[in-house]
């Protein structure tokens, strides 16, 4: 049986209801326990298998690991799904679309999202690399794809640096699900009860700008 500190197969599990179940119950225990807490004994005992089950689907513990990473983000792509078809009329209101529906996926899917933010601060310096290959970088891609295509349609700035603008996309609706407890709290912050609204208002000023323009739009 390979040991929990086994190398990580990238190879993506086939589906299974056994696999399935694992997946599950192993990203609800990484949330609650952290990666080093959490035991294959544990996930196997709350998944009704075997520990040989478990490293016969995912082969070691990181590879489980990192295959609920994947699965976290599930809910990313699909969002990705649908600005992509609204892109082809529309990039920027696609860019728009992304940024408000997954700010309401970050909440619905808190478990996921927290998880997710976890690694990154717990665990970035460690397996930066692995996270950006092989969690992230699909999705990045996909949407510095969507700016990129905006700027051929002349909806977007040609001299904006589009991964700048995804990574501002996707962070401000990251921080504002980090820190919305904190927020309400605040004087004047009168944008912390609705994250769509948020993401809607945070996009327009990121899209115009915060500079005063006069009527011939020099700042």
């Amino acid at each position: 049986m390979p040991p929990e500190s086994a190398p990580a197969s990238v190879a993506k599990p086939p589906s299974t209801p056994a696999a399935d179940r694992i997946l599950e119950v192993a990203e609800r225990l990484f949330a609650e326990k952290g990666y080093e807490a959490a035991s294959i004994s544990d996930i196997a005992r709350a998944a009704g298998v075997s520990k040989a089950n478990v490293f016969h689907h995912f082969r070691s513990k990181e590879g489980l690991y990192m295959a609920v990473l994947r699965q976290a983000c599930r809910h990313t792509a699909n969002t990705l799904d649908r600005a992509a078809s609204r892109a082809v009329v529309d990039s920027r209101a696609a860019l728009r679309d992304f940024m408000i529906h997954q700010a309401r996926l970050l909440f619905e899917h808190a478990q996921s999202s927290r998880l997710i933010q976890r690694e990154l601060f717990e665990h970035a310096s460690e397996r930066g690399q692995r996270l950006a290959e092989e969690v992230f970088a699909e999705h990045f891609s996909r949407l510095v794809a969507l700016v990129e295509a905006g700027q051929v349609q002349g909806r977007l700035r040609t001299d904006l640096d589009a991964a700048l603008l995804a990574f501002l996309l996707i962070g401000a609706n990251v921080f504002f699900f980090e820190t919305r407890a904190v927020l309400e709290h605040l004087p004047g912050v009168g944008f912390a009860g609705d994250p769509e609204s948020f993401s809607a208002a945070a996009f327009e000023l990121m899209a115009r700008g915060f500079d005063v323009r006069d009527e011939t739009g020099e700042s």
